[in-house]
């Protein structure tokens, strides 16, 4: 982040006043700060892009910003609709790694260290999922398909990572554990038991993602990282 160009400055300002109404408000009152925080940065996408406009960047951010709206709305209330849209929004992330990364062959310790490191993942959703599981009778096969996305988008971007450990797979895969964890937060908050803080925690990681993944579009090394 460069706080020397006025786009950025422009994210800064709505991210801070975005966890500012977290804390001060009432959960409701992020409908109308949060598009800012997504058009800010979709202006820094254009301004600062090299490469040709990806139309399903642009998508998958009016997407979630759709579906961001109904979360803040309630989720139990639109538990479906949520379901579906984020669906969409995880299978473009999917296609955006997949252009991407080069198709080459993998070695199998790859594959081993992503089911290991998936293990403890699925089981802490899992435990998750049993909390809220009362919540989620009636809308059980659209949010299915949305564990399945989600889930697949956050192993995949581990799978990328670790496959081609370049910068812009950095990007995803910080995206990705940030989206995780939100997620994780989000279902808990919504579900189970709501708390002030957790809406707080879920807009600073919504507003990672953000930044993580614009980093992503914007990144065109592919350049190993040295560690």
């Amino acid at each position: 982040m460069n706080i020397t160009k006025p786009t950025h400055i422009a994210f800064l300002i709505s991210a801070v006043v975005a966890i500012l109404v977290a804390i001060l408000f009432e959960k409701f009152s992020l409908i109308y700060v949060q598009p800012f925080t997504v058009f800010t940065i979709l202006i820094i996408y254009f301004t600062e892009k090299t490469t040709p406009t990806s139309v399903l960047y642009i998508i998958s951010q009016i997407i979630g910003l759709a579906g961001g709206i109904l979360l803040i709305l309630g989720l139990r209330n639109y538990l479906e609709a949520v379901s579906v849209l984020f669906s969409l929004f995880y299978i473009i992330y999917l296609r955006l790694m997949y252009v991407r990364n080069v198709m080459k062959k993998t070695e199998v310790t790859i594959y081993l260290y992503v089911i290991v490191i998936s293990i403890p993942v699925l089981y802490i959703y899992y435990n998750v999922i049993s909390i809220i599981s009362s919540e989620l009778a009636e809308a059980a096969v659209y949010f299915s398909f949305l564990m399945f996305f989600m889930l697949s988008y956050i192993f995949t971007a581990l799978y990328y990572y670790l496959k081609d450990k370049n910068q812009p797979n950095l990007w995803m895969l910080i995206a990705a554990i940030n989206l995780g964890f939100m997620n994780i937060i989000i279902g808990l908050n919504e579900l189970y038991v709501y708390e002030t803080i957790f809406t707080v925690i879920v807009v600073f990681c919504s507003l990672c993602i953000q930044f993580f993944v614009l980093k992503f579009m914007l990144d065109d090394t592919d350049e190993a990282i040295d560690f």
